[in-house]
């Protein structure tokens, strides 16, 4: 399996130098340095696996096997009728811990998918052939040689307020790590550009021993405990050990998504390729997606503790698969909301084809932010509402080439996707943020590099289309097809957007800081009268405007998606 590695660019400038940059931007002549390193800076490097160093092939051997002969005496015990309960607790432990010792010293050694199944090992005067099972495309196992690295999941250091989800259980609970390559995104579509972290259950399970001087087999098999909670294993059925909290750790806590945060805004087309919606683990057309979708100068790894305690719940973890939205947050609202309804409709044609998966028609949104703007226009039929919001004109009288016609067509008239069932809004600016107007943000605007053709649809529209612009519209220029500007209360898309009804059931996190008056009330970012919707359910809660990762927040967002399992009739 090819590792994934980006194209090399110039060690002159990094993501995350330019997040330590970032206030002294607003001041003129750094301004300029950062236009300049423009040039070297390119999107945030995956992260690879490397080829293990380990010298002492024969030694390794002699370590598996006598941890294979050690699970094999174990796994007897276990299987022992005479044996007593804590005997069985004993050997249990032995065999969980050989286990993992081997996998260790295996993957230490070699990586996974170079492993060989049928593999020889011979200790003191006993001899085992180890299996790997299954072949690939188990959707209730993974084939060791899919993988490019089996961690132990107890191994993996987690975040100190983030609690583990760990279930009791017999086998050793691991990370199962693809490296991300065009390849293999292409053969399991929405694979995250860092990479899959899976969650995975080892299990090395015995054949009765042979004829004596013959080898006796055993089968290592990694099961996927989301799939597969339980399985018969030693001659009864047993519910499978799980760690669901180490592979979000790997997946979400680091710095690689970070890295997109400020990029995004800055330099929109160094992410522009990448701005799609991913997946966690194997798609499971029985659970339900839920997409999660961050806000301005944001990335998805707010969403870590959000998505742990889901993960936490088990009737959550056994009806939901949380994705998330990848954008640059540095384009206008209208334009990344086409982004995000054109991967929708990928994900879609890419794994539901014919369009009857259970899961996928009862589809929920949880957007932060300016990523709610985005979720709620999914919902919606625009009509001519945002058209006429920009244009005061039908679409063939304005002087454009094609490709630009066509995008603002697609941009600015849409149907809304029938299989969003309901909405999350959380600080969501619904009708803008007085911040967007401020002296020192719209300084921050010209900074923003969009993307060539933004700038092309931008300039074909200002320079030979003025008239055609409403004159709300002919007022704001370039800034008015930045995210900035979509956010201020004044532009006009906003007020078309408000008048367009929500046609699904959603609910509203708002944030107050202070103690006067409600109606009065912000977020520090989002007043509450933006954020506050005359339809849906609404909670306030004592936060900042960054108050995703906050346990009443987190609670109402569970509490939420609980009751979409009830009344979609999936649950009681």
């Amino acid at each position: 399996m090819p590792f994934f590695t980006r194209p090399s660019h110039s060690s002159c400038s990094t993501p995350s130098r330019l997040r330590r940059l970032a206030p002294a931007f607003f001041h003129g002549g750094l301004g300029l340095c950062l236009l300049l390193l423009a040039g070297c800076i390119g999107p945030p490097k995956a992260p690879t696996v490397r080829e293990p160093f380990w010298p002492w092939q024969g030694l390794t051997q002699k370590l598996i096997a006598a941890h294979v002969d050690e699970a094999a005496a174990a796994w007897d015990l276990l299987k022992d009728p005479d044996a007593s309960a804590q005997e069985k607790r004993r050997a249990e432990a032995v065999y969980e811990s050989a286990l993992a010792r081997l996998l260790k010293d295996w993957n230490r050694s070699q990586l996974p998918r170079e492993w060989e199944s049928g593999s020889y090992f011979e200790a003191k005067e006993r001899r085992y052939l180890v299996n790997l099972q299954p072949a690939p495309g188990n959707p209730e196992e993974v084939s060791p040689l899919m993988l490019d690295r089996i961690r132990l999941a107890d191994e993996v250091r987690l975040a100190p307020d983030c609690p583990p989800v760990i279930e009791d259980g017999l086998g050793v609970p691991v990370v199962g790590q693809l490296v991300h390559s065009e390849k293999l995104a292409a053969q399991h579509p929405m694979m995250p550009l860092n990479g899959a972290y899976l969650t995975l259950t080892a299990v090395l399970e015995f054949d009765p021993p042979g004829e004596a001087g013959k080898a006796r087999t055993c089968h290592l098999r990694l099961f996927n405990p989301l799939r597969k909670p339980q399985a018969d294993i030693a001659g009864r059925t047993r519910t499978l050990a799980a760690n669901y909290t180490a592979p979000k750790e790997l997946a979400m806590n680091n710095r690689f998504l970070k890295d997109f945060s400020l990029l995004g805004l800055l330099f929109p087309d160094k992410v522009l390729d990448d701005s799609e919606i991913y997946r966690l683990e194997m798609y499971d057309p029985k659970r339900i997606p839920v997409v999660f979708v961050h806000g301005l100068k944001s990335d998805p790894h707010i969403w870590y503790n959000t998505i742990n305690a889901i993960y936490a719940d088990p009737e959550l973890r056994a009806h939901y698969q949380p994705w998330y939205f990848l954008y640059p947050t540095g384009m206008a609202v209208p334009a990344t909301s086409w982004r995000l309804r054109t991967s929708l409709e990928q994900a879609r044609a890419r794994l539901d084809p014919e369009g009857d998966d259970p899961g996928m028609n009862h589809m929920v949104l949880v957007s932060h932010s300016m990523g709610g703007l985005l979720s709620r226009m999914q919902t919606i039929d625009s009509g001519d509402a945002i058209w006429n919001a920009y244009f005061n004109c039908e679409a063939e009288k304005l002087t454009v080439s094609n490709g630009t016609l066509a995008r603002l067509q697609d941009t600015l008239r849409f149907k809304k996707q029938p299989y969003i069932k309901r909405l999350i809004f959380i600080t969501v600016p619904h009708r803008g943020s007085g911040m967007a107007d401020k002296g020192i943000v719209q300084r921050l605007t010209g900074l923003i590099r969009l993307p060539a053709d933004s700038m092309v649809l931008a300039k074909e529209i200002m320079t030979g289309n003025i008239d055609t612009l409403t004159p709300q519209m002919r007022d704001w220029g370039m800034f008015g097809f930045l995210s900035i500007g979509t956010l201020s209360p004044r532009h006009p898309y906003l007020k078309a957007l408000n008048s367009q009804p929500i046609p699904v059931p959603h609910h509203s996190i708002i944030g107050q800081l202070g103690k006067g008056p409600l109606e009065k009330s912000s977020d520090g970012v989002v007043p509450y009268t933006s954020a506050h919707l005359d339809t849906g359910t609404e909670v306030v809660v004592p936060y900042h405007h960054g108050c995703v990762e906050k346990p009443e927040v987190i609670a109402e967002v569970t509490r939420r998606l609980k009751q979409h399992l009830r009344e979609s009739g999936i649950a009681r």
